[in-house]
């Protein structure tokens, strides 16, 4: 499940994604995205951790939404 929350009034967007017990929350300004993607990207490519690349795509997914409605 993701959730949406916007850090503030402007330029900063921020993506919760909860995965059982766990909470991984991206934030970014506008901008960044490109530098989010490729920090989300190498926690995906990770084996220490449970992100895996479809929780990449559901994350990089509403961070284009998100980007979207900003725009």
């Amino acid at each position: 499940m993701t959730e949406k929350t916007n850090t503030t009034s402007d330029t900063s967007h921020s993506v919760v994604l909860m995965k059982g017990e766990v909470q991984w929350r991206f934030a970014w300004k506008n901008g960044e995205e490109t530098v989010a993607v490729k920090a989300i990207t190498d926690i995906a490519k990770s084996n220490l951790n449970d992100f895996d690349w479809f929780d990449a795509a559901m994350v990089c997914h509403e961070m284009t939404k998100i980007t979207a409605k900003a725009a």
